[in-house]
């Protein structure tokens, strides 16, 4: 998909009009909402409106300023494609007037490292193995001196003592693996870690789900390819920070030796967790993780990034939910999310509903919780305990849609805001 800017319009182009006034035959935007509800629409109204003699143009040049962004991010969600597996396609290109307008390249730019994004998430996981995965990171950043690529396979996560991820992931035939990423500017100002959970196949294991609720996910590991996407647009953008992501890559599958409910496992930070529910993998990967970074980065910044809970979905259109102690990360990430018209929602930061995770048999469980509705807070609050105290009104951690508000293909919700939050730091 191509994003193109133009100066003119020309009479034998075929222009669709966008305003915010009404004004003749335009498509009237007053709010986000009427943006949501084009993109939505926006395939069939470029299929009616396509002559092949002809580009379609839209004429944003009475569209409120303040609408542009959001509007010209959720057009290129609502026409993505993932043609990778097809044959005889072509590539979409989306061609915009917008006079005056100085942010051009900078939104081209992140729909550039987004549709790479997207485009990962929606390889099938025959297609897309924790090892297929690394070798894709490996590969991407072969040339480039800025980035240095840790790969760890599952005898050197064994090693590292990052058990829950071990534990989880070593039992199927594609074995799990651990990517780092790290960018180390000569000077840089923070160090800024980001987290992605990467489960490329998600079965459920032994707490194995319905054929409902089987499918889509192989889209699992959102979380780490919107962290890789993130990292990329920081880099190619010479961010002044220091920027680790962190990759933990697993297959959640049955076999003769996988995790089973009331298994107890010691986590890297030393507690012992008993798996109540073995689809309820994400959180064990990510804790492993958060507890690594903590002890090896010493971050001033923390974000997490994962298909957890579904809470996006308590509500119509919420591109994730997330949770936060810090109430300036939670003031700034509802800025950014506005700029981009993504809706999001807050988890209650009511920390002292920590005990529920207590287990009886073992430090803490995780699943299971006697706090009915409430697992997007309790699952935040059990990744809240794998990071040192001191770190964690530094964390904020992002429950994002395995589904897109406008999209049949999974279009990586929150991509805009989350990026532009970590721009800010």
């Amino acid at each position: 998909m191509n994003i193109i800017f133009i100066d003119k319009i020309n009479h034998n182009d075929n222009v669709i009009n966008v305003c915010s006034t009404k004004n003749g035959n335009c498509i009237l935007i007053k709010n986000y909402m009427d943006i949501l509800d084009f993109s939505i629409n926006v395939k069939n109204i470029i299929k009616y409106n396509l002559n092949e003699s002809k580009k379609i143009v839209f004429n944003l040049s009475e569209l409120d300023y303040n609408y542009v962004l959001s509007f010209i991010y959720k057009i290129s969600q609502g026409i993505y494609t993932f043609n990778k597996y097809k044959s005889n396609t072509k590539n979409n290109e989306i061609v915009f007037y917008i006079p005056k307008y100085n942010k051009k390249r900078e939104i081209a730019d992140i729909i550039e490292s987004a549709n790479i994004t997207r485009n990962l998430i929606n390889e099938p996981s025959n297609k897309m193995t924790p090892k297929i995965f690394s070798e894709y990171v490996k590969r991407y950043y072969k040339n480039n001196k800025n980035v240095k690529v840790k790969i760890f396979d599952s005898n050197a996560i064994k090693k590292l003592g990052l058990n829950l991820i071990y534990s989880l992931g070593q039992h199927s035939y594609n074995k799990p693996y651990f990517v780092i990423l790290e960018y180390n500017p000569q000077k840089y100002k923070k160090t800024i870690c980001i987290v992605g959970k990467g489960v490329t196949i998600d079965t459920g294991g032994y707490s194995i789900k319905n054929s409902g609720s089987m499918n889509k996910m192989y889209m699992d590991k959102e979380g780490a390819c919107i962290s890789f996407g993130l990292f990329n647009n920081l880099v190619k953008n010479k961010s002044n920070n220091r920027i680790i992501c962190v990759c933990p890559l697993v297959e959640n599958i049955i076999s003769n030796s996988s995790l089973k409910p009331n298994d107890v496992i010691k986590a890297y930070n030393g507690q012992t967790i008993e798996i109540v529910n073995v689809d309820a993998e994400g959180r064990l990967i990510l804790a492993d993780s958060l507890s690594y970074i903590c002890k090896k980065y010493k971050p001033d910044h923390i974000i997490d990034i994962a298909t957890l809970t579904g809470s996006s979905d308590k509500y119509c259109n919420t591109s994730f939910s997330y949770f936060t102690i810090n109430e300036a990360f939670s003031k700034n990430i509802i800025k950014f999310s506005k700029q981009y018209g993504e809706i999001i929602l807050r988890i209650p930061p009511w920390i002292e509903y920590m005990n529920y995770i207590k287990s009886n048999i073992a430090d803490v469980k995780n699943s299971g919780y006697n706090c009915k509705k409430g697992d997007d807070l309790i699952a935040s609050l059990f990744l809240m305990n794998f990071i040192e105290k001191k770190y964690r009104n530094k964390w904020i951690h992002i429950d994002i849609r395995m589904i897109s508000n406008n999209n049949e293909l999974n279009i990586a919700e929150g991509f805009g805001t989350i990026l532009q939050y970590l721009k800010s730091l």
